[in-house]
């Protein structure tokens, strides 16, 4: 078998990686995000609680309630060898709930909001016939002379943000409202990795040593929330809003380490990087409706902590912005369709060392990346919509290289369905 690395170096980076499914700040939080890509200057929806809370006042004085659930289908795919054979895994299990609750009240100028979301997780790693990640520790451990083969391999992460929101509104005049909220993110992750250690003694004598780790992390950490919208013609309206970094310091508990990765109660960081979120908004008839969005992630400014060689997990990825257009169109007046586009693009100052200290993401897969989502509004009594929304998501195919693995090539590709029901209902 060819050597691929130590294996104190490979337990040494599983032990400081993020192992999870994390898909650090979604952007796609209700069913009408789906179908359109763009709400940061929506004034229609209670969903807009999370993506123009400036423009909360814009809705009709009383109680507007916004449900949703989104089913993703998502197909992360990675080819390697590592001197013992091409091996290559794809993940094609379903996400089946990622649900939203959004709630505002208006009164006259005044407005309150609250809601429970997920905007980071939300999705399971699941490869049941393993993955580049435990191919690389069963590996390592034939690397050390601990066993001679392994079989049986497989890896189940799972990862969610759960959100608590409140704030208020106020509409300081017909033109200009303001927003100010909290937000409180308790984030649980679970990791099952495991394989079949196999020793050959001689004589027929064959020794098969299950080994495998189950942990649990958990944090939680508040961050604010500032909103403004500005009614800039009566046709033209800006959706400004900024959502602070939530720090967050992950708490390992131990359920089982055959492999003494992992140190009970030990402590990693993982902030929840700030957003700054833009939009214009524009009628351009009864029927016809424009938006433009763009959005930036400072996640160099969040502590992701630090590799092996000491150097900053965040700032080897570097900040993300996100361009973006939709238009809706009122066919009648209880029906409207949309369509709309996000292009998500990743500063990444070293995509290579990100990956190779935060293992795991080949498994998941961080690349810039196209959504384009389309569906329906349908208002099936007064005040109460329907939406259904159908949206795809498309990541640039990498190759991806790790010091630890000399003469190896990582190739990546990945591609989502989001399929989305929702009610937006008013009383």
């Amino acid at each position: 078998m060819k050597k691929v690395v130590l294996a104190a170096v490979i337990l040494s980076l599983l032990g400081a990686g993020d192992l999870f499914a994390n898909i650090d700040n979604l952007s796609n939080m209700s069913v009408e995000w789906i179908r359109t890509g763009n709400r940061n200057a929506a004034t229609d929806a209670a969903d807009i609680v999370i993506y123009n809370p400036g423009g909360i006042t814009q809705l009709p004085d009383g109680l507007q309630v916004n449900i949703g659930n989104q089913t993703l289908i998502r197909k992360p795919k990675h080819s390697y060898d590592l001197g013992m054979g091409p091996q290559s895994h794809e993940q094609d299990d379903i996400d089946w709930l990622l649900p939203n609750v959004y709630v505002t009240y208006n009164k006259d100028k005044w407005a309150v909001f609250g809601g429970y979301y997920i905007p980071g997780g939300g999705a399971v790693v699941d490869y049941p016939d393993g993955s580049i990640t435990t191919d690389m520790m069963g590996a390592g451990m034939m690397q050390a002379g601990a066993i001679q083969g392994f079989d049986n391999d497989f890896l189940e992460a799972e990862s969610v943000y759960n959100t608590l929101t409140l704030g208020g509104a106020y509409q300081v005049n017909e033109r200009f409202s303001v927003a100010l909220g909290v937000r409180y993110i308790s984030v649980d992750n679970n990791t099952k990795a495991g394989l079949t250690g196999i020793n050959d003694l001689g004589g027929g004598n064959v020794v098969q040593t299950p080994m495998g780790v189950d942990i649990d992390e958990e944090a939680d950490g508040f961050g604010f929330i500032v909103g403004v919208n500005v009614n800039l013609t009566p046709e033209l309206n800006l959706g400004i809003q900024y959502l602070s970094k939530v720090g967050l310091d992950l708490e390992t508990e131990v359920n089982r380490d055959d492999l003494g990765m992992f140190v009970h109660g030990s402590e990693s960081p993982r902030d929840l990087p700030g957003m700054l979120g833009l939009g214009v908004g524009y009628d351009f008839s009864d029927k016809l409706y424009g938006e433009i969005n763009y959005s930036y992630w400072f996640q160099e400014a969040a502590d992701w902590g630090s590799d092996a060689a000491g150097r900053d997990i965040s700032g080897m990825a570097g900040d993300a912005q996100s361009f973006g257009i939709t238009a809706s169109y009122k066919f009648t007046p209880t029906l409207l369709a949309s369509v709309g586009t996000t292009y998500t693009d990743f500063f990444w100052t070293d995509i290579n060392g990100y990956y190779q200290a935060s293992l795991g993401s080949y498994e998941v897969l961080y690349t810039d990346n196209w959504h384009l989502g389309c569906g329906v509004a349908y208002e099936f009594r007064k005040n109460m919509k329907v939406n259904l929304a159908l949206g795809w998501t498309i990541w640039d195919d990498k190759d991806f290289t790790n010091v630890n693995l000399p003469g190896v090539t990582i190739e990546t590709e990945n591609a989502t369905t989001t399929i989305g029901i929702g009610f937006n209902l008013g009383f």
